[in-house]
Protein backbone atom coordinates (compact mmCIF):
# COMPACT_ATOMS: atom_id res chain seq x y z
CA UNK A 1 0.00 0.00 0.00
CA UNK A 2 2.87 2.35 0.79
CA UNK A 3 4.31 1.71 -2.68
CA UNK A 4 0.98 2.46 -4.36
CA UNK A 5 0.60 5.66 -2.34
CA UNK A 6 4.11 6.76 -3.30
CA UNK A 7 3.44 5.94 -6.94
CA UNK A 8 0.18 7.88 -6.91
CA UNK A 9 1.79 10.90 -5.24
CA UNK A 10 4.70 10.96 -7.70
CA UNK A 11 2.36 10.62 -10.66
CA UNK A 12 0.11 13.45 -9.49
CA UNK A 13 3.14 15.63 -8.80
CA UNK A 14 4.54 14.91 -12.27
CA UNK A 15 1.24 15.82 -13.90
CA UNK A 16 0.86 19.01 -11.87
CA UNK A 17 4.43 20.20 -12.40
CA UNK A 18 4.23 19.71 -16.16
CA UNK A 19 0.59 20.61 -16.87
CA UNK A 20 1.49 23.48 -19.19
CA UNK A 21 3.67 21.21 -21.32
CA UNK A 22 0.97 18.51 -21.34
CA UNK A 23 -1.72 20.96 -22.46
CA UNK A 24 0.60 22.51 -25.04
CA UNK A 25 1.40 19.16 -26.65
CA UNK A 26 -2.24 18.09 -26.46
CA UNK A 27 -3.16 21.24 -28.40
CA UNK A 28 -0.40 20.47 -30.91
CA UNK A 29 -1.91 17.01 -31.45
CA UNK A 30 -5.41 18.42 -31.90
CA UNK A 31 -4.19 21.08 -34.34
CA UNK A 32 -2.33 18.42 -36.35
CA UNK A 33 -5.44 16.22 -36.39
CA UNK A 34 -7.81 18.98 -37.51
CA UNK A 35 -5.37 20.41 -40.06
CA UNK A 36 -4.78 16.99 -41.63
CA UNK A 37 -8.52 16.29 -41.74
CA UNK A 38 -9.20 19.58 -43.54
CA UNK A 39 -6.16 19.75 -45.81
CA UNK A 40 -6.33 16.13 -46.95
CA UNK A 41 -9.95 16.45 -48.07
CA UNK A 42 -9.33 17.47 -51.67
CA UNK A 43 -6.54 14.94 -52.18
CA UNK A 44 -8.46 12.01 -50.73
CA UNK A 45 -11.60 13.05 -52.62
CA UNK A 46 -9.66 13.11 -55.86
CA UNK A 47 -8.20 9.67 -55.26
CA UNK A 48 -11.57 8.16 -54.38
CA UNK A 49 -13.34 9.76 -57.36
CA UNK A 50 -10.70 8.42 -59.74
CA UNK A 51 -10.96 4.87 -58.45
CA UNK A 52 -13.09 2.39 -60.42
CA UNK A 53 -16.44 1.85 -58.71
CA UNK A 54 -15.71 -1.86 -58.27
CA UNK A 55 -12.57 -1.06 -56.30
CA UNK A 56 -14.12 1.60 -54.11
CA UNK A 57 -14.91 -0.04 -50.79
CA UNK A 58 -15.52 1.57 -47.44
CA UNK A 59 -12.66 1.23 -44.98
CA UNK A 60 -13.16 -1.23 -42.17
CA UNK A 61 -12.81 -0.07 -38.58
CA UNK A 62 -13.20 -3.55 -37.18
CA UNK A 63 -9.83 -4.98 -38.20
CA UNK A 64 -9.13 -8.25 -36.45
CA UNK A 65 -6.31 -7.07 -34.23
CA UNK A 66 -6.08 -8.33 -30.66
CA UNK A 67 -5.63 -6.19 -27.57
CA UNK A 68 -2.16 -7.59 -26.97
CA UNK A 69 -0.93 -6.67 -30.44
CA UNK A 70 -2.42 -3.19 -30.18
CA UNK A 71 -0.73 -2.61 -26.83
CA UNK A 72 2.65 -3.90 -28.00
CA UNK A 73 2.60 -1.72 -31.13
CA UNK A 74 1.63 1.42 -29.24
CA UNK A 75 4.00 0.79 -26.35
CA UNK A 76 6.94 -0.02 -28.59
CA UNK A 77 6.37 3.15 -30.56
CA UNK A 78 6.26 5.11 -27.30
CA UNK A 79 9.49 3.56 -26.02
CA UNK A 80 11.33 4.30 -29.27
CA UNK A 81 10.05 7.88 -29.19
CA UNK A 82 11.07 8.27 -25.55
CA UNK A 83 14.60 6.95 -25.94
CA UNK A 84 15.27 8.79 -29.19
CA UNK A 85 14.12 12.05 -27.61
CA UNK A 86 17.60 12.42 -26.14
CA UNK A 87 18.26 14.09 -29.50
CA UNK A 88 16.91 17.53 -28.52
CA UNK A 89 13.37 16.15 -27.96
CA UNK A 90 12.76 16.35 -31.71
CA UNK A 91 11.38 12.77 -32.06
CA UNK A 92 8.84 13.46 -29.29
CA UNK A 93 7.40 16.37 -31.26
CA UNK A 94 7.63 14.70 -34.67
CA UNK A 95 5.85 11.52 -33.54
CA UNK A 96 3.08 13.48 -31.84
CA UNK A 97 2.44 15.52 -34.98
CA UNK A 98 2.67 12.37 -37.13
CA UNK A 99 0.05 10.59 -35.02
CA UNK A 100 -2.27 13.58 -35.22
CA UNK A 101 -1.83 13.92 -38.98
CA UNK A 102 -2.28 10.19 -39.53
CA UNK A 103 -5.52 10.05 -37.55
CA UNK A 104 -6.83 13.19 -39.22
CA UNK A 105 -6.19 11.80 -42.69
CA UNK A 106 -7.83 8.48 -41.78
CA UNK A 107 -10.83 10.38 -40.45
CA UNK A 108 -11.14 12.24 -43.76
CA UNK A 109 -10.90 8.93 -45.62
CA UNK A 110 -13.84 7.55 -43.65
CA UNK A 111 -15.65 10.85 -44.13
CA UNK A 112 -15.54 10.51 -47.91
CA UNK A 113 -15.75 6.74 -48.27
CA UNK A 114 -19.03 6.08 -46.46
CA UNK A 115 -22.19 7.91 -45.39
CA UNK A 116 -21.59 9.70 -42.07
CA UNK A 117 -18.13 8.14 -42.13
CA UNK A 118 -16.44 11.08 -40.43
CA UNK A 119 -18.90 11.03 -37.54
CA UNK A 120 -18.61 7.24 -37.27
CA UNK A 121 -14.83 7.53 -37.08
CA UNK A 122 -15.01 10.13 -34.30
CA UNK A 123 -17.50 8.07 -32.30
CA UNK A 124 -15.33 4.99 -32.83
CA UNK A 125 -12.25 6.91 -31.69
CA UNK A 126 -13.72 8.30 -28.47
CA UNK A 127 -13.84 5.22 -26.17
CA UNK A 128 -10.21 4.15 -26.56
CA UNK A 129 -8.86 7.46 -27.83
CA UNK A 130 -9.44 9.12 -24.46
CA UNK A 131 -6.79 6.81 -23.04
CA UNK A 132 -4.59 6.15 -26.09
CA UNK A 133 -4.25 9.77 -27.26
CA UNK A 134 -3.57 10.93 -23.71
CA UNK A 135 -0.91 8.23 -23.42
CA UNK A 136 0.65 9.37 -26.70
CA UNK A 137 0.81 12.95 -25.45
CA UNK A 138 2.31 11.85 -22.11
CA UNK A 139 4.95 9.78 -23.91
CA UNK A 140 5.99 12.88 -25.84
CA UNK A 141 6.01 14.94 -22.65
CA UNK A 142 8.19 12.28 -21.02
CA UNK A 143 10.55 12.43 -24.00
CA UNK A 144 10.85 16.21 -23.71
CA UNK A 145 11.56 15.87 -19.98
CA UNK A 146 14.20 13.24 -20.66
CA UNK A 147 16.02 15.68 -22.93
CA UNK A 148 15.60 18.49 -20.39
CA UNK A 149 17.10 16.27 -17.71
CA UNK A 150 20.16 15.52 -19.85
CA UNK A 151 20.57 19.19 -20.75
CA UNK A 152 20.18 20.37 -17.13
CA UNK A 153 22.46 17.61 -15.85
CA UNK A 154 25.28 18.53 -18.26
CA UNK A 155 24.81 22.23 -17.53
CA UNK A 156 24.89 21.61 -13.78
CA UNK A 157 27.86 19.25 -14.02
CA UNK A 158 29.86 21.74 -16.04
CA UNK A 159 28.91 24.67 -13.80
CA UNK A 160 30.58 26.02 -10.71
CA UNK A 161 27.68 25.34 -8.34
CA UNK A 162 28.11 21.56 -8.12
CA UNK A 163 30.92 19.21 -7.17
CA UNK A 164 30.93 16.54 -9.85
CA UNK A 165 28.34 14.28 -11.43
CA UNK A 166 26.82 13.11 -8.14
CA UNK A 167 25.86 16.63 -7.09
CA UNK A 168 24.60 17.39 -10.59
CA UNK A 169 22.41 14.28 -10.49
CA UNK A 170 20.99 15.20 -7.09
CA UNK A 171 20.12 18.63 -8.43
CA UNK A 172 18.39 17.41 -11.59
CA UNK A 173 17.08 13.92 -10.81
CA UNK A 174 13.54 15.19 -10.13
CA UNK A 175 13.10 15.87 -13.86
CA UNK A 176 14.28 12.35 -14.70
CA UNK A 177 11.97 10.80 -12.12
CA UNK A 178 8.99 12.73 -13.45
CA UNK A 179 9.90 11.68 -16.98
CA UNK A 180 9.90 8.02 -15.96
CA UNK A 181 6.66 8.38 -13.98
CA UNK A 182 4.84 9.85 -16.97
CA UNK A 183 6.07 6.99 -19.16
CA UNK A 184 4.77 4.46 -16.63
CA UNK A 185 1.43 6.26 -16.38
CA UNK A 186 1.20 6.35 -20.20
CA UNK A 187 1.80 2.58 -20.24
CA UNK A 188 -1.08 2.07 -17.80
CA UNK A 189 -3.33 4.14 -20.06
CA UNK A 190 -2.31 2.03 -23.08
CA UNK A 191 -3.11 -1.15 -21.16
CA UNK A 192 -6.60 0.23 -20.59
CA UNK A 193 -6.97 1.47 -24.18
CA UNK A 194 -5.98 -1.75 -25.97
CA UNK A 195 -8.93 -4.00 -24.99
CA UNK A 196 -11.35 -1.09 -25.44
CA UNK A 197 -10.10 -0.52 -28.98
CA UNK A 198 -10.12 -4.25 -29.78
CA UNK A 199 -13.51 -5.14 -28.35
CA UNK A 200 -15.55 -2.04 -27.46
CA UNK A 201 -14.98 0.87 -29.85
CA UNK A 202 -16.56 -0.65 -32.97
CA UNK A 203 -19.66 -2.05 -31.20
CA UNK A 204 -20.00 1.28 -29.39
CA UNK A 205 -20.00 3.23 -32.66
CA UNK A 206 -22.50 0.80 -34.17
CA UNK A 207 -24.83 1.14 -31.20
CA UNK A 208 -24.67 4.93 -31.30
CA UNK A 209 -24.91 5.43 -35.08
CA UNK A 210 -25.93 2.06 -36.46
CA UNK A 211 -23.83 -0.44 -38.41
Amino acid sequence: MNFLTKFKDLTIESLKDNWKLIIGLYLLFIISFVAAWILSGARIGSVISNMPAANTTAPNMSANVGAGELFINNEWGGIVTYISSVFFAIPAIIMLVYNGVNLGAIGQLFNQAMPNGGLKFIVYLIPHGIFEITATVLQSVAGVLLFLFIWKFIKSWMGDQTQGASDALDETKKVLIQSIMLMIFATILLIIAAPIEAYVSVPFSEIILGA
